[in-house]
């Protein structure tokens, strides 16, 4: 007769227990560390569908904080980002607008604030851009016309009798607008390049522009408009900060500048400013302002960015009066906007868009490579 230790077994039974247990817990525990770690693989690792689909890198070159370009190019690149999905568009200011467009000649952004005034000083390679021409890897071609502006003169009603049109300002010194502003360029070459006024530009701060006006640091300052109605935030604050008196070209010198193709126009000064300006009528010099490309930049998405701006024109409108006649007919002020400045080439994009609606111009220039040296050696030649 054999004796069993019943309490021996039910032990050895419990202590087999525990173990089969434990090994059933390492089992599940390292189940769980081996599921974590793949999912932390396809989460950090593995491209989900958005990284799958990177977003193609979209840099949009402005002029600086305070100017009008920075303020609208929010509202411009948040309908690109609605609109366009597919791209992370970012606006990055510079000191100036000249410095912008320098920064996309070497290749360091997708698009370029310009406007008709530099891109012509640009394809002849003149100042600011003499000597530049070494380091260009990429030219703006017409792309995306936005707004005009209409640059006008302005000084202090204290000087009323003093400065009763712009040929009584030769020789005077008067703030231009910042050094490197397309509106530098464009007051510059109606007042002296055109009526061979002597301008003497003096640099100042734009916030202290009404102080600079009151001290006599300058007699007058340029301003401008967008689309006639719309200042930029420094010329807001100059309005505000003291009375000022408008200063008109004299009758023959509109002539001169309508016939040399820059017809001054009217500002809309109760829309523009809080304040009467002492003239029954304020003339501005206008030109076209932009954000252009070069050809890197696929035609399909400068056909879908116009797209994408068409479908959006009510609402462009309701941010700033500024864009106006862009709201009004897009593609028509595309064609306004070549027209002013035929001799550079029109990106492909905007030539499909147009082409689409029946308004392109067979006399126009497609950009390539070919035809963008073409225009630079032109201009080149007529800039001699």
């Amino acid at each position: 007769m054999v004796l069993v230790d019943v309490d021996c077994l039910r032990y050895e039974d419990l202590k087999s227990g525990i173990i089969q247990k434990e090994i059933k817990m390492k089992k599940l525990k390292l189940v769980l560390v081996l599921g974590l770690a793949v999912l932390l693989v396809s989460v950090f690792a593995l491209p989900g569908p958005a990284a799958a689909a990177e977003k193609k890198m979209w840099r949009w070159g402005t002029s600086n904080p305070g100017a009008y370009g920075y303020k609208v190019s929010a509202f411009l690149a948040d309908f690109l980002r609605r609109g366009m999905p597919d791209y992370d568009v970012t606006v990055y200011p510079f000191a100036s607008t000249t410095a912008n467009i320098k920064n996309f000649l070497v290749g360091e952004l997708e698009s370029t604030y310009s406007a008709e005034p530099g891109l012509r000083k640009l394809y002849a390679f003149k100042k600011p851009f003499a000597g530049f021409e070494p380091n260009v890897k990429q030219m703006p071609v017409q792309s995306f016309w936005s707004y005009t502006m209409e640059t006008h003169i302005l000084t202090l009603p204290k000087n009323k009798d003093k400065f009763r049109s712009w040929a009584d300002l030769n020789g005077k010194k008067i703030y231009m607008t910042k050094a490197g502003y397309m509106n530098h360029i464009n007051i510059f070459r109606a007042m002296k390049d055109i009526n061979g006024l002597d301008i003497k530009h003096v640099e100042v701060d734009m916030s202290k522009v009404a102080d600079a006006l009151r001290a006599g640091t300058i007699d007058a300052t340029a301003a401008y408009t967008t689309a006639l109605v719309s200042l930029a935030s420094w010329i807001k604050v100059l309005d505000v900060a003291s009375p000022l008196q408008g200063v008109n070209p004299t009758p023959e010198q509109i002539k001169k500048l309508t016939a040399a193709g820059f017809a001054p126009a009217k500002i809309n000064m109760k829309k523009a400013y809080t304040k009467d300006l002492g003239v029954p009528e304020l003339y501005g010099v206008p030109f076209f302002f932009g954000y252009h490309h070069g050809l890197n930049f696929p035609a399909e998405d400068i056909y879908r960015a116009l797209k994408a701006f068409e479908a959006e024109a009510p609402a462009l409108v309701k941010l700033d009066p500024g864009f106006g006649p862009l709201a009004a007919d897009l593609a028509g002020f595309q064609v306004q906007g070549i027209k002013s400045i035929p001799e550079v080439p029109v990106h492909p994009g905007l030539a499909k868009y147009l082409k689409e609606k029946g308004l392109w111009d067979s006399s126009w220039k497609i950009a390539t490579e070919q035809t963008i040296k073409a225009a630079i050696a032109e201009m080149k030649a007529k800039a001699k």
